[in-house]
């Protein structure tokens, strides 16, 4: 495992998104809750998530809680008669798994003044049950 004083950020691009997180933080997420950041950084193609503001965690920056699914972020074209979008479980076996991810927006600004957008992830963890009815709709 990464020392957490050796960790490094990590930044990817998934779609038009662009995401980082801690090296560190994501090897422990990986450990404790079975999800990598690269992984759960899918939901955000869920346009049916939930997205909460966290209050009691947003002292020194604003924190926000999002519920969704994790398959959304697959698409797969398979033959030229049949194509396939969306939910596809056999790429996955999470693949219709729901998760709550945490996380927070910045911007990153070049030496040109140019302005990006940044979802930083901060932990993702597979849905409670109560979680898992807020999406559906059951609760």
């Amino acid at each position: 495992m990464i020392n957490k004083e050796d960790s490094r950020t990590i930044t990817f691009r998934l779609g038009d998104m662009i995401f980082e997180y801690d090296e560190w933080k994501n090897e422990y997420n990986i450990e404790h809750h079975g999800i990598s950041f690269k992984h759960a950084a899918r939901v955000f193609f869920d346009y049916d998530r939930i997205e909460l503001y966290d209050e009691d965690n947003s002292k020194t920056e604003d924190r926000y809680d999002t519920i969704g699914d994790l398959s959304a972020g697959y698409a797969s074209i398979s033959t030229i008669e049949e194509t396939v979008i969306g939910n596809v479980s056999s790429f996955s076996k999470e693949a219709n798994d729901i998760i709550f991810v945490v996380y927070t927006e910045r911007i990153q600004i070049d030496e040109a003044g140019e302005k990006t957008d940044i979802t930083r992830l901060i932990s993702a963890r597979f849905a409670t049950n109560f979680e898992r009815g807020l999406y559906y709709g059951k609760c």
